[in-house]
This record gives C-alpha cells, sequence and structure tokens, in this order.
C-alpha cells in the first residue's frame, strides 16, 4: 500500500488594503459626451516600429478584445484620418508620446484638428531617456514630469473618472521589478490622477495620468511606465473604456469554466486520491462565495476507472460517490485520439464510455464534449462531429486550436455540423506540473501568471458582448500539492482585491449561444493549411497527406458570367496548369466559396 504525502499547504492571497476600503466610483456623471461622435469604431495605433515590444502588446490587447485597429509607424505622411464627413478612427494611440510631440508642425496641427473636431482623445506612454532631465515640463502643456523616479504604493484613485475594473483601495507597496524607470506626474487642475505612486520622498504623484483637455480640448491619458507591471495594464483597459465605451462591452461579468480532462487517466503517483476528491470538492465550495454557481466540469475516460494503486482507487471511487456536486462531460472511453480512428470506431469507444457513466449514475447529458489533445476538432474529422452527434448528442466543444494555438489573443469560434466551437485557454498547468517545488522556473514564475500574469488578464482581457473563459486543466493538477486548486482559488481572490469584476458560470451550451449571437460571423469556420501550422500536422486526419495535400497554388475569384471560366479554360491549355474537375451539382464553375461545398472542408 502506498502512503501519499500530504498537499504543500500555501497561505492565500492576502489583499494589502489601506486603511479605507474601496468601493466601485460611480463615475457615470462623468462620461465623455459620445453621442454626437460620428467615427467608426476603430483604432488607430502608432507604434515605434512594427516589431517593438510595448507596440506588440498594445496590438495584442486590442485583438483579444477584438477591436478593429490599423497599425502605422509616425512617418512624414499621416493616413488618411477622415471620410466623407465621417472620422476613420474612435482612439489614436500613440507608443512614444515623444514622437507626437516633435511631429511636423503641420502633421501634428492635422491630428490635433482631427481629435478636436471628432471628440477623438489620445493614449500614450512617456519613457526614460538618456541624460533626459529629472524634473521636466511636457512640450505644449503645464505639466510637469518627473523622470528615473522609484514608485512606491501604487494605487487606484478613488476619485478617478477612468476607472471601471480597477479598484481602489489596495494599495501595492512596491512593483515587481522594482526599479528607478517610471516617470511620475505631478498632479494639477487640468489633469487627474488614475493610478497613484508615491516617490522615494513621500510626495504623492501619477503614474498614469488623464489631461482632461482643459488647455487644447484634446483628452489624453498618459502613462510613465510600460506594461512590464500588470496595473498600467489594467489601467490601459479602463482607458480604452473611457475614451470610447462603445468599444467595451460596459459590464463586470465575466464568466469563468474550468475544466478538468483525463479524470480517471494518468500513470500511478499521479492520480487523485480519495484526500484529493474532497479537496476538490471543498474548492469547490469556496470558489462559489466569489463565483457565482460555479461548478467545476470534469471530462472521464471510463476505461480506466480503478487502474491506479489503492489511494488512487479510493479516489475514484470518491469522485463518483460526489459525482453529482460536479459537471461531466466525455473525454474519450481510452483517451483515444479521434484523429486517428474512423467513425465505426469512435461510436463504439463513445459508446463504452457512455455505458460506464450510465452504470456509474453520472448525469452525463449537457451536450458538451471536448477530445482528448483536441483532436478532430480542427483541423476537422468529419468522423468525430458525426459520432459526436450521434452518441453523445453533442452541441457543444472547445478547442486552443483555432484558427491557431499562438497567439492565444487570437483564439475564435466556429459552428460546424451544428456543433459550437468555442475558444478554449491555457492557465499556465499541464499534465507534469504537480509539485510547488518543480515548476517550470520556479514557484515565483507561477506566481506571476497567477498575480496580474497571463492567467489574471485570460479572465479580466476578454472581447466585447459575451465575457467568459474555458480553462483547459488536468486531473494530474488536482492530485499531489494540487496546483489547480491553489492557482484559481489565488486569481479570484486576486481579482476580487483589486478589481470590480464579479464573476460567474453557466454551463456551456448557454455560453455558445450567447457567444455565436454576439459573433454571428465568426460562425463560418476560416479553412487554412493544416500542413503549415506544426501542430495542425500533428492531429490531421489520416485521410490527409501533407505531401499529397488536394490545396490548389492558385484561386480565380470572380462573380458569374465575368470570364472566370473561360480565364480557366484558357490557363489549362498550358501544361503546367491543371483545374479542379466539374461538380455535377454546381452550375459551371466549383463555387467552393459561395456555395454548400464550403462547409465540407478541404478534403471532399
Amino acid at each position: 500500500m502506498r502512503f501519499g504525502y500530504p498537499a504543500q499547504h500555501i497561505p492565500s492571497y492576502h489583499c494589502p488594503l489601506s486603511n479605507k476600503t474601496g468601493t466601485t466610483h460611480m463615475h457615470h456623471e462623468f462620461v465623455r459626451n459620445k453621442t454626437n461622435f460620428v467615427t467608426d469604431g476603430k483604432v488607430l495605433v502608432f507604434v515605434e516600429t512594427l516589431y517593438s515590444k510595448l507596440g506588440k502588446q498594445i496590438i495584442n490587447i486590442l485583438d483579444a478584445l477584438k477591436i478593429p485597429r490599423k497599425v502605422e509607424t509616425l512617418t512624414k505622411n499621416l493616413p488618411l484620418l477622415t471620410t466623407a464627413k465621417r472620422g476613420r478612427f474612435a482612439i489614436i494611440i500613440v507608443e512614444n508620446y515623444y514622437k507626437y510631440l516633435n511631429l511636423l508642425s503641420w502633421n501634428r496641427q492635422l491630428l490635433d484638428k482631427y481629435c478636436r473636431e471628432y471628440g477623438v482623445g489620445i493614449i500614450s506612454f512617456i519613457g526614460n531617456r538618456p541624460n533626459s532631465y529629472i524634473n521636466a515640463k511636457v512640450k505644449g502643456s503645464q505639466l510637469t514630469i518627473h523622470t528615473q523616479q522609484r514608485a512606491v504604493n501604487l494605487r487606484f484613485n478613488e476619485r478617478s473618472r477612468v476607472n471601471f475594473i480597477g479598484k481602489p483601495g489596495a494599495v501595492l507597496q512596491a512593483p515587481e521589478p522594482d526599479k528607478n524607470d517610471w516617470i511620475l506626474f505631478d498632479i494639477t487642475n487640468g489633469y487627474e490622477g488614475i493610478v497613484l505612486a508615491d516617490d522615494i520622498f513621500g510626495e504623492e504623484r501619477a503614474s498614469v495620468i488623464l489631461d482632461d483637455g482643459s488647455e487644447d480640448g484634446i483628452e489624453r491619458i498618459l502613462f510613465g511606465h510600460n506594461f512590464t507591471h500588470w496595473i498600467n495594464k489594467l489601467a490601459f483597459l479602463d482607458s480604452l473604456r473611457y475614451m470610447r465605451e462603445s468599444l467595451i462591452y460596459d459590464d463586470l461579468e465575466r464568466y469563468v469554466q474550468i475544466d478538468i480532462d483525463d479524470i480517471f487517466v494518468g500513470t500511478s503517483g499521479t492520480r487523485m486520491t480519495k484526500v484529493d476528491a474532497d479537496a476538490l470538492l471543498q474548492s469547490q465550495f469556496r470558489l462559489r462565495r466569489d463565483i457565482t454557481n460555479f461548478t467545476y466540469s470534469l471530462g472521464f475516460s471510463g476505461y480506466y476507472f480503478r487502474n491506479g494503486d489503492s489511494l488512487e482507487d479510493e479516489g475514484d471511487e470518491r469522485l463518483i460517490e460526489i459525482g453529482k456536486h460536479f459537471f461531466w462531460f466525455p473525454h474519450m472511453w481510452k483517451h483515444n485520439h479521434a484523429h486517428e480512428h474512423n467513425q465505426t470506431y469512435l461510436e463504439a469507444i463513445m459508446t463504452q464510455n457512455k455505458l460506464f457513466a450510465q452504470g456509474m449514475g453520472l448525469h452525463v447529458s449537457s451536450g458538451y464534449a471536448v477530445s482528448p489533445q483536441h483532436a478532430g476538432v480542427y483541423p476537422v474529422h468529419e468522423a468525430l462531429y458525426n459520432s459526436w452527434q450521434l452518441i453523445w448528442n453533442i452541441t457543444v466543444t472547445s478547442t486552443e486550436e483555432y484558427p491557431h494555438f499562438r497567439p492565444a489573443s487570437a483564439r475564435r469560434g466556429f459552428v460546424h455540423r451544428n456543433i459550437s466551437v468555442l475558444p478554449r485557454q491555457t492557465c499556465g498547468l499541464y499534465t507534469h506540473t504537480q509539485f510547488f517545488h518543480s515548476y517550470p522556473d520556479g514557484f515565483t514564475k507561477l506566481l506571476s501568471n497567477i498575480e496580474g500574469g497571463d492567467l489574471f488578464f485570460t479572465i479580466v482581457i476578454n472581447p466585447v458582448g459575451i465575457i467568459f473563459s474555458i480553462f483547459m486543466t488536468h486531473q494530474q493538477n488536482y492530485a499531489n500539492d494540487r496546483l489547480g486548486i491553489f492557482s484559481f482559488e489565488r486569481v479570484v481572490n486576486f481579482i476580487k482585491c483589486w478589481t470590480n469584476l464579479r464573476l460567474r458560470w453557466v454551463e456551456p451550451v448557454r455560453m455558445a449561444s450567447a457567444y455565436f449571437a454576439r459573433y454571428a460571423a465568426e460562425k463560418v469556420p476560416v479553412w487554412s493549411n493544416p500542413c503549415d501550422d506544426p501542430r495542425h500536422a500533428k492531429i490531421l486526419p489520416q485521410a490527409f497527406n501533407c505531401s499529397e495535400m488536394p490545396l490548389p497554388n492558385m484561386l480565380v475569384v470572380g462573380p458569374q458570367k465575368t470570364g472566370s471560366t473561360a480565364l480557366a479554360t484558357f490557363l489549362n491549355l498550358h501544361p503546367n496548369f491543371s483545374s479542379n474537375d466539374p461538380v455535377p451539382s454546381s452550375f459551371e464553375e466549383l463555387q467552393f466559396f459561395g456555395g454548400s461545398n464550403y462547409a465540407r472542408g478541404l478534403h471532399w
């Protein structure tokens, strides 16, 4: 009999509150007058270079929020700012404020005139420059800046009209890394601190400041530091909302789903015990204090039930005993990879998993499923979709592979064979992350992911309309040191401390309905060559062969009766050209993009 070591206990996150706790600052009376703005809902971003780090971070945030943007560098010629009587951009973001200040006079006048006439605000960043003055006036304004500063006691200003997600009350004693590379602003008439900080002498200044436009009619929000620190990134989100509320959904609700894949799967020594199963249920009860209706989602592979040592077998049995408290979904009977099997085989193993669930009294009728390694979801394996519908009546799944794994901010949803595919997110935990002491790059790396890192912002930064995150975790993350429980309870406490967000959980079917009601254009999948993505190539159905992919080298696109057939016929005269075979059901051309054939995918 194996004797398991108890999970290492680490105290929960302690919110560093000041003497007075902050509440949401009701600032609707301060909202900028947006009714007369006649601009497109698009952001113009002036970057230092197309490869600058801060510029890429700005673009990634806009993409994650699904805000349309145009990226330019500040050169001699500005892009076209208006079309007829309508402005093309709702916000202007300038990566380097010095570049804006030193624009050619004609371009500066043109840009400022546009901002005044169309009520467009500017968001920009001021960085330290070599040999710059410690104290200086910003060119053309009354604003005084202090360069090469160390910022302490960072906090959101409870009187700021800009802060919406950012929650006043907590005070961060020192940023990490703690360097003297901040620019701090004096707060005077016409300027409002958004994020406050003290300098080393205890003087209150601002690290993010609002210029209310009283000097020249243009509102600006200036940052004295880049996104190295998470508090600036949070302030950036609120700045976008303040400058043009219609670009950011005016809602503080976030929907969180935590999937636990591979239930019952894993080698001995990595699986959950009875104590771990009880800890999971207790964690669910704790999370429900801050996430309305929260329920862990458990994906099971029935073949491996009671396949561990004695303690782990007790853990499997305990999960079944308390199973009514969880949300269950089918993973695959033997953790099978769908792309390796035909429909007959998939139906057989799904039936086995279903019989297992019925025999164990598991309630599995949610219409949600996840394929191991997301195989068969995208690139699409028709046999998986057909089998899911036939055996499980699946209507929703999720994947991290569409359109590509990276960048995560670009993940999207689509609908295929009446099954909604939702974007899935990682959280820094994988099957091998089971102990604090062996976490890759150390425990500090895990904390930085949670406290203002990727896990935190995956929940906070989400698109307009339906704001939710489906996280992928694994059974191993809830055994041994239970890093899954630690990570999500800690990030929820961190969110509660520093933001005004309200967290909720709903079933995936409701998530999918809301998502595609808001993003109807995403329903149609965008097919791409799966052989161009190494991750996709590994999960290609067997019918695909990357050395013989029947994809065209050239497309002839055009409306009917414009000569496209004649052009294709003419090109076919050349020995190096060949066109597609005629499709009997299609009039003349294949009409791949406009007809029902598009839904059949790339291989038919």
